[in-house]
């Protein structure tokens, strides 16, 4: 929404803060030594396991290895996304945000507004159903679906009366033509509250409608969900996409559930607005809703900021079974080890708002206690799609069940499930590892974050070590695919794989060719060194810019640019800068591996050195691409700018040691 926090504020608040007082602010803290320990908040323990380090600013649990510094757990904590846990530390201090870009500066005092027009529309609606002469046939519906006055009063549930202009007269009354009413309704457009018609007329968008205010996690009241209590269609109506509201991003009852219970320890997702406030009546305060979207990766992450265990809750028709298997995809790659999904299946014809009124809440939360966790229901799903007496249904079932095994992120729970598919099938793991695939090896890797090779027919050779490896790599990287996983990133949708045969007719599309590996391990070296040793970005020449081939080289790149920029910039402060960023988990593990250099040995020499190979690898290409052209069409046919790079890149090739 806003503009781009600077990197100097951000150093400079993490500067000030002091991580005891923020941490100690929402947990009990205790003295041990000369740090400070209590039990982890982001995982069940009796023994403390959690330190807070006030001399290096950083927390750690030794349980289930979260860390991060101060605004990191606050993020955490309080299930903020960057910004805002940012906005929260600073409001603090009392300081006020910076941001870059006058276009948001100017953007700033009009959300302002229409959060308070909102907040307006929400108090108007609260008030029309306690006075409206049409409130009876609002009050009964709810009272119908069994909601007291309390849980109403809760959630804000407010009433639109029948007309065409209430809500517009109570917030702009008067003239049209005033200035002030004029902008109103403007705003009130904006923020989808009034529909205007092309004759330039206006009117309220909700009429006779239950009204449910939608807030973000800061509680602000961003849009509304409106159910018709007449034969007005649709039944169920939201607020458009708006400057403060994205319906994608949003879920219906987080900010309530957090209002309620600061620890939670999982969370329903369930269809609609009515089951979450149902739900809340029989104090079952962990349900949130998506609003009229299927639940996407952001939601599922969102979420995974605040409980370790999300359920699905669906009915058991066809259609929800569909549903099921969509929210299954969607969360298989946020499932880090000690993260939990479950599949909950309802009978049919009910939801949680008809079930939890007839069976209360203990029979409710004991069906979420026997729901079905992800590995079950991915099995028993891929088994309802085969003939699993036969052989080739079951290697039918291997196929279908692998690449979904294999977007796992890497660890204990992918381990488990690829051995379940093992005994699953009778083919041995080491078999079945060799028949199929991973997603590592599709051949569309250089559009994505790829996981380091450890191939061994990759190993630079003597000449290029003498450039590049002036000590021992294992003193740092240990096992690769553990200290570098960034399975999360990789493309998985197979939509733009490169068939086989163009593969084999064009070597340099290739991307797991010797030298593509090499690099890739060498990429990811730099980052280490340049996240565990910045000061040496200082030491590095400019090199002259060229187009990185995967993210981890444009991460490298950006980083180097950033440390030149900003000197005094530390480990910390990049990896605050990422945070919000899908890069954050790499830098985490890269900046949580120890790493002590042999006295004398400067990391800017080798970080410069691999920048020049791949520096000359970009040359090498776009000077093959030119030939390429040059061969299919002719030297004509190249425009003036190819034409000098076409003279200009042998020269620069001899300049660049491979």
């Amino acid at each position: 929404m806003a503009g781009r926090i600077p990197q100097n504020f951000i150093d400079d608040l993490t500067s000030r803060l002091d991580i005891i007082d923020v941490v100690s602010a929402r947990i009990r803290l205790k003295k041990a030594g000369k740090n400070y320990s209590a039990c982890c908040p982001f995982h069940n323990e009796k023994t403390p396991s959690f330190t807070v380090s006030p001399d290096k600013q950083f927390y750690y649990c030794f349980g289930c290895g979260a860390t991060g510094s101060a605004v990191k757990f606050v993020m955490e904590f309080d299930g903020l996304e960057f910004p805002d846990a940012v906005e929260k530390l600073a409001g603090d201090l009392n300081i006020e945000v910076p941001r870059e870009g006058t276009d948001q500066k100017n953007r700033e005092p009009q959300y302002r507004e229409l959060h308070a027009l909102t907040q307006k529309a929400a108090d108007f609606f609260e008030q029309q159903l306690r006075t409206s002469k049409d409130k009876d046939k609002a009050i009964s519906y709810l009272k119908d679906r069994g909601l007291s006055g309390k849980a109403a009063k809760f959630f804000s549930i407010g009433y639109a009366p029948p007309g065409w202009d209430n809500l517009q007269n109570a917030l702009a009354p008067g003239e049209k033509n005033d200035s002030t009413n004029n902008k109103t309704i403007k705003q009130l457009i904006s923020c989808g509250m009034t529909i205007e018609k092309e004759d330039g007329r206006t009117y309220d968008r909700f009429r006779d409608r239950v009204m449910f205010p939608i807030r973000n996690v800061k509680g602000q009241v961003i849009a509304f969900g409106g159910r018709v209590l007449g034969d007005e269609k649709p039944k169920y109506l939201n607020s458009p996409e708006t400057p403060i509201f994205h319906k994608g991003q949003e879920l219906y009852g987080l900010y309530e559930a957090r209002k309620i219970r600061q620890k939670l320890t999982r969370m329903i997702i369930v269809e609609g607005y009515m089951d979450v406030v149902a739900l809340a009546e029989y104090g079952i305060h962990y349900a949130v809703a998506t609003l009229g979207t299927a639940t996407s990766e952001h939601h599922i992450r969102r979420l995974f900021k605040v409980v370790p265990e999300i359920i699905f809750c669906f009915d058991g028709d066809k259609a929800g079974r569909t549903a099921a298997q969509r929210a299954m995809e969607t969360v298989i790659p946020a499932l880090q080890d000690g993260l939990q999904a479950r599949f909950l299946f309802l009978p049919d014809g009910e939801d949680p708002d008809t079930i939890v009124r007839k069976e209360g809440k203990e029979a409710f939360e004991k069906r979420l206690d026997n729901s079905k966790h992800l590995p079950e229901f991915v099995f028993e799903n891929i088994k309802e799609q085969v003939d699993f007496d036969t052989l080739d249904g079951k290697a039918r079932f291997g196929q279908l069940a692998a690449p979904l095994i294999s977007r796992l992120p890497t660890g204990m729970l992918k381990e488990l499930m690829q051995q379940q598919l093992a005994q699953e099938t009778g083919i041995k793991q080491e078999v079945l590892a060799k028949l199929l695939p991973t997603e590592t090896e599709k051949p569309n890797q250089h559009r994505t974050i790829t996981r380091a090779s450890t191939d061994q027919s990759a190993s630079s050779s003597p000449e290029q070590d003498a450039t590049t490896h002036h000590y021992d790599e294992q003193q740092y990287h240990g096992d690769e695919e553990q200290d570098f996983d960034v399975g999360d990133f990789i493309d998985v949708d197979g939509e733009h794989q490169i068939p086989s045969e163009a593969q084999s007719q064009n070597s340099e599309v290739r991307t797991n060719s010797k030298e593509d590996k090499q690099l890739a391990t060498l990429t990811l070296k730099a980052l280490t060194l340049l996240v565990k040793f910045p000061e040496s970005a200082q030491r590095i020449e400019s090199l002259e810019d060229f187009e990185p081939e995967d993210e981890n080289e444009r991460l490298l790149c950006e980083i180097l640019k950033k440390l030149k920029q900003s000197p005094q910039n530390s480990s910390i402060g990049l990896l605050i800068q990422w945070t919000a960023t899908p890069f954050a988990e790499i830098l985490k593990n890269i900046a949580n591996q120890p790493l002590e250099l042999p006295a004398g040995i400067d990391p800017s020499n080798d970080i410069e050195g691999i920048l020049q190979r791949l520096h000359h690898r970009a040359l090498r290409r776009e000077w093959q691409s030119l030939q390429d052209k040059i061969a299919r069409e002719s030297i004509s046919k190249l425009s003036a700018e190819e034409k000098a790079r076409y003279l200009a890149l042998p020269q620069q090739l001899k300049k660049h040691k491979k």
